[in-house]
Protein backbone atom coordinates (compact mmCIF):
# COMPACT_ATOMS: atom_id res chain seq x y z
CA UNK A 1 0.00 0.00 0.00
CA UNK A 2 1.16 3.50 -1.07
CA UNK A 3 1.50 5.82 2.04
CA UNK A 4 -1.13 8.83 1.74
CA UNK A 5 0.21 12.61 1.83
CA UNK A 6 -1.24 15.65 1.68
CA UNK A 7 -2.56 16.54 -1.05
CA UNK A 8 -3.07 12.81 -2.78
CA UNK A 9 -5.97 12.15 -4.31
CA UNK A 10 -7.50 9.17 -3.16
CA UNK A 11 -10.57 6.40 -3.97
CA UNK A 12 -13.18 5.74 -1.14
CA UNK A 13 -13.21 1.60 -0.63
CA UNK A 14 -16.02 1.82 1.71
CA UNK A 15 -19.78 3.53 1.68
CA UNK A 16 -20.46 6.33 4.54
CA UNK A 17 -24.36 6.91 3.75
CA UNK A 18 -24.31 9.24 6.43
CA UNK A 19 -22.29 11.71 5.03
CA UNK A 20 -23.54 10.87 1.60
CA UNK A 21 -19.95 9.26 0.44
CA UNK A 22 -19.59 5.93 -1.84
CA UNK A 23 -17.39 3.87 -2.92
CA UNK A 24 -15.14 5.15 -5.85
CA UNK A 25 -15.93 9.09 -4.71
CA UNK A 26 -12.50 10.72 -4.99
CA UNK A 27 -11.22 13.60 -2.94
CA UNK A 28 -7.79 15.00 -1.65
CA UNK A 29 -5.66 14.82 1.74
CA UNK A 30 -5.77 18.06 3.34
CA UNK A 31 -4.86 17.22 6.83
CA UNK A 32 -2.56 14.55 8.17
CA UNK A 33 -3.46 13.76 12.11
CA UNK A 34 -1.39 10.32 12.47
CA UNK A 35 -0.48 7.38 10.36
CA UNK A 36 -4.47 6.05 11.50
CA UNK A 37 -6.25 9.23 10.55
CA UNK A 38 -6.33 11.32 7.55
CA UNK A 39 -8.87 14.26 6.52
CA UNK A 40 -9.96 14.39 3.23
CA UNK A 41 -12.14 16.87 1.01
CA UNK A 42 -14.76 16.08 -1.40
CA UNK A 43 -15.30 18.58 -4.23
CA UNK A 44 -17.86 18.92 -7.44
CA UNK A 45 -16.61 19.64 -10.45
CA UNK A 46 -16.42 23.19 -9.85
CA UNK A 47 -14.44 22.79 -6.55
CA UNK A 48 -17.14 22.83 -3.95
CA UNK A 49 -16.27 21.22 -0.97
CA UNK A 50 -19.07 18.36 -0.71
CA UNK A 51 -17.66 16.47 2.11
CA UNK A 52 -14.86 16.97 4.81
CA UNK A 53 -14.10 14.04 7.05
CA UNK A 54 -11.91 12.16 8.81
CA UNK A 55 -10.78 8.63 7.96
CA UNK A 56 -8.87 5.92 8.48
CA UNK A 57 -6.13 4.74 5.75
CA UNK A 58 -8.50 0.75 5.03
CA UNK A 59 -11.52 3.30 3.98
CA UNK A 60 -9.55 4.37 1.37
CA UNK A 61 -7.04 3.91 -1.44
CA UNK A 62 -4.27 6.50 -2.95
CA UNK A 63 -4.99 6.45 -6.62
CA UNK A 64 -2.89 10.09 -7.39
CA UNK A 65 0.34 10.88 -5.71
CA UNK A 66 1.28 14.76 -5.29
CA UNK A 67 5.08 15.23 -5.93
CA UNK A 68 5.92 18.34 -4.05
Amino acid sequence: MIKPNLFDVVEMLVDLPEIGLQVGDRGAIVEEYSDRAYEIEFTNPQGETLALHTLSPEQFIVVWIVKC
